[in-house]
C-alpha cells in the first residue's frame, strides 16, 4: 500500500513532529490566530486529526488587536520526562514554552525563555549530561540580519536562558536564509535539520558536529530538482516503533498555504538520506541530493487509521485574542476586526453556508456575515439599519500593495430589505470555492436568496480570484 503527498492538504506551516510510544503528534505555526499552537494526532503518520490547541490566547500586550503575520512562529514539539513541551517564538517579544502531561488536556500558559526581538524558530535538546540547549534562527526585519543559527543554554529546572546568545553557524555564503532549525542527537553527533534558500525555492540542509557549539559540517539532503514539490521547506525527523525514519515538511502551495508532505528517510554513514535517494545504494545515495516523492510505500505500522478520542478540536480560530471588546466591530476594515472567525481551506472544492438570524441583539455598528480571507478578502454581510430594516452587501478589499496594516473595503453591491416575516427571521449566505486550474489559486463566489412577505433578495457575486494569502493559506468563515 502507498500513501500520496501531500499527507495534509491544509495550511500547517512549519510543522514539527514527535513520537511517543505508538502515537505521533504534530504542531505548527498559528501566527495571530487563536486559539493557537494546533496539536494533531496520528497513529500511522498519514492520517491526522486535530485534537487540541496548546495556546488558548497569546498572553502578550497588543494581541487583543489583530496583528496579522505576527504572533506564534515555527514551534517545536518534544517529549521529556513525562511531559510534552512546545517551544515557540514571537518575533517581537521573545522565546516561550508551554507544557502538558496530557496532549488532549490543558497546557500551561506560555512562559518566557528569552525576552527580546529578532529570535525565531526555537528547538530544545536535553543532552546526556543533563544540560538543556536551544537552537534558533534570526529575523532580519527585527534584528538586521539572518542566515545564521544561534545557541542558548537553558536552566534545566526553569528552562530560562542562562547564557549569552552564541552564533554556531553562519550560512550567509553557502546556506542563505537558513532557518527553522531542529535539534537531534544520534551516534555521538549533534544534528541540526534546517531549510535554506527561501520558502518557495529553497532546500533542506543538515548540519552535524561532535560538539554542540560546532564546528558543523553541512550537507544538502533534499531539494526540488525535477519534482513538482517546490521548497521543500521546514519540517522534522521522526522515527517509528518499527525502526523506520521519516521527514515531515511543508510545501508552499499558493492559496492552500503551507501544506504538509512526508518523505522516506534512512541513515547512511551517519548522514540522513531523504526522498527518492532512499531507493539508491549507499554510495550513490550519499553522492546525490534527494528529491521529494509524490507517493511512497506506507509506513510499516500495524495501525493504519487514527484512533479518535472523541475530543476533536474546533477548527475555527479568531483573528486576535477574543473577549467582549472583540465583538464591538467598530473597525473600518474586517482585516483589523478581532471577531472575524475563520478556518483553513482543506479541500479543493467546498460550499459554505451560514444562517444569519435577524432577531436577537445586535451591537452598534455590528456586521454579521461570511468572509473569504486571503491576501485580500471578500465578504457578504448583513447590517442592521433600524428595528426591522437591514442591508445586505458584498464587499472586496484592496490595499495589500500599501503594506500589512490596512485594507480598504470596496462595496460591490448592496440592497436594503425588511424583516417582515416572523417565520423567516433569518437570511442564509453562501460561499462556493474551487481551486483554480493551476492548483495554487482559488475562485470564490458568494450568493444570497431571500424571500420575505414584501421583499426579495437575489444576488450572485462575480468570481473573486485569489492566488495567494498573507503568510498563511486562504481561510473562510464568519464575521
Amino acid at each position: 500500500m502507498k500513501y500520496t503527498n501531500p499527507i495534509i492538504l491544509c495550511d500547517y506551516s512549519d510543522p514539527d513532529v514527535v513520537r511517543v510510544g505508538e502515537d505521533f503528534y504534530l504542531t505548527a505555526s498559528s501566527f495571530n490566530f487563536v486559539p493557537g499552537l494546533p496539536l494533531l494526532h496520528s497513529q500511522d503518520l498519514v492520517h491526522w486529526e486535530l485534537i487540541n490547541y496548546a495556546c488558548k490566547s497569546i498572553p502578550l500586550p497588543g494581541y487583543e488587536k489583530v496583528q496579522n503575520a505576527k504572533g506564534i512562529w515555527a514551534p517545536s514539539i518534544r517529549f521529556h520526562d513525562g511531559y510534552f513541551y512546545i517551544f515557540v517564538a514571537t518575533p517581537d517579544e521573545g522565546i516561550f514554552f508551554t507544557r502538558s502531561s496530557d496532549p488532549y488536556g490543558e497546557w500551561s500558559e506560555l512562559e518566557c525563555v528569552w525576552s527580546g526581538k529578532g529570535f525565531e524558530d526555537p528547538c530544545p535538546i536535553w543532552d546526556d549530561d543533563g544540560k538543556v540547549w536551544l537552537v534558533h534562527a534570526y529575523v532580519k526585519s527585527r534584528i538586521g540580519f539572518n542566515s545564521k543559527l544561534g545557541l542558548l543554554e537553558l536552566d534545566p529546572a526553569s528552562l530560562k536562558a542562562i547564557s549569552e546568545d552564541k552564533s554556531i553557524f553562519d550560512g550567509s555564503k553557502t546556506k542563505p536564509t537558513i532557518e527553522g532549525p531542529k535539534f537531534y542527537k544520534r551516534n555521538g553527533f549533534y544534528y541540526i535539520f534546517a531549510p535554506a534558500g527561501g520558502v518557495t525555492n529553497g532546500w533542506q540542509t543538515v548540519l552535524r558536529s561532535k560538539r554542540i557549539d560546532g564546528d558543523y559540517e553541512e550537507k544538502i539532503v533534499l531539494a526540488q530538482g525535477k519534482s513538482r514539490i517546490n521548497g521543500p521547506h521546514q519540517g522534522g525527523w521522526v522515527d517509528t516503533a518499527s525502526g523506520e525514519d521519516w521527514f515531515v515538511h511543508f510545501q508552499d502551495a499558493g492559496i492552500f498555504g503551507r501544506i504538509v508532505h512526508m518523505q522516506p528517510m534512512r541513515w547512511v554513514n551517519d548522514w540522513p538520506v531523504m526522498g527518492n535517494a532512499v531507493a539508491l545504494e549507499d554510495e550513490k545515495a550519499l553522492s546525490v541530493v534527494g528529491e521529494p516523492v509524490e507517493n511512497w510505500s506506507f509506513p510499516r505500522i500495524e495501525k493504519t487509521a487514527p484512533a479518535s478520542s472523541g475530543k476533536t478540536a474546533c477548527e475555527f480560530q479568531y483573528s486576535a485574542n477574543y473577549g467582549e471588546q472583540s465583538f464591538a466591530t467598530t473597525e473600518k476594515s474586517l482585516w483589523l476586526t478581532p471577531s472575524v472567525c475563520t478556518k483553513k481551506i482543506d479541500s479543493k472544492e467546498f460550499l459554505y453556508e451560514k444562517e444569519i438570524p435577524l432577531d436577537g441583539e445586535w451591537l452598534e455598528n455590528q456586521r454579521k456575515g461570511i468572509i473569504f480571507l486571503g491576501n485580500e478578502y471578500a465578504a457578504l454581510q448583513v447590517t442592521k439599519i433600524s428595528e426591522n430594516e437591514f442591508s445586505v452587501s458584498y464587499i472586496e478589499s484592496r490595499g495589500s500593495e500599501e503594506g500589512d496594516a490596512e485594507r480598504k473595503e470596496v462595496t460591490k453591491w448592496s440592497e436594503n430589505f425588511v424583516a417582515d416575516d416572523e417565520v423567516k427571521m433569518s437570511v442564509t449566505l453562501k460561499m462556493k470555492f474551487h481551486a483554480a486550474p493551476d492548483g495554487k489559486g482559488g475562485v470564490v463566489q458568494f450568493s444570497v436568496e431571500h424571500q420575505g412577505k414584501n421583499s426579495r433578495i437575489s444576488f450572485k457575486s462575480q468570481p473573486f480570484t485569489t492566488t495567494n494569502a498573507h503568510w498563511v493559506g486562504g481561510r473562510y468563515g464568519w464575521v
